[in-house]
């Protein structure tokens, strides 16, 4: 992340540093009512956690690559971002991470169990794909 350039006085800011800092810490949970989910791009770049209560089998469907790709701007292959699923449902309801129409590659067990979490970490693999792994 490079720096914003030099102050009046010469000196170098820190502000992009600290922006960017102040964004991969910051986590702002979205609650997601009962049903099947698309989840945005925003959601997963910007909020990283999503909380449900499901009464049945739920599907959360990601964005396309490109959505996500867009969201992450000027980043590179390898960039990374992670996310996570908090299941709230006191039985046997899971919720089922799905593929986006183009573009996403899931790897690993996509499935979160009632009463557990799953954390995924998405990788920039190339300048139309984001493979998706369980954690």
């Amino acid at each position: 992340m490079p720096l914003v350039g030099n102050t009046t006085s010469g000196a170098i800011t820190r502000t992009r540093i600290a922006e960017y800092i102040a964004a991969k810490e910051s986590v702002t949970p979205v609650v997601v009512s009962d049903g099947a989910r698309t989840l945005t791009a925003e959601e997963i770049i910007d909020k990283k956690m999503f909380v449900s209560q499901p009464t049945a089998g739920r599907a959360f469907t990601t964005p396309t690559g490109a959505e996500l790709l867009a969201q992450l701007s000027d980043e590179v292959v390898g960039t990374s971002f992670e996310f996570t699923i908090v299941n709230g449902a006191a039985s046997t309801h899971a919720i089922t991470l799905t593929a986006g129409a183009s573009g996403i590659v899931l790897v690993g067990n996509a499935v979160v169990a009632a009463a557990t979490s799953g954390t995924f970490l998405g990788v920039v693999i190339n300048s139309t794909t984001v493979a998706i792994h369980r954690k």
